[in-house]
């Protein structure tokens, strides 16, 4: 029984979605200098995440570039 092969299933995407964990009420009683910290933390992540995103994506695309089907 030969295996069937679904490029289609093997590259879904389930993005995990970036979530905060700080409670929201939390934000209300921190300082303008404190939410600047941490508005700094949330976009350094976002930013990492982006970065190995294009890096897998760059990486999938040169593997299906020498594929051959």
């Amino acid at each position: 029984m030969a295996t069937e092969f679904r490029v289609a299933d093997m590259l879904k995407f389930h993005p995990e979605w970036v979530k905060d964990d700080v409670p929201p009420w939390v934000f209300e009683l921190l300082d303008k200098a404190v939410l600047r910290d941490l508005a700094l933390i949330s976009l350094d992540r976002a930013k990492a995440v982006h970065e190995a995103n294009v890096k897998a994506i760059d990486s999938a695309a040169a593997i299906l570039r020498k594929a051959k089907f």
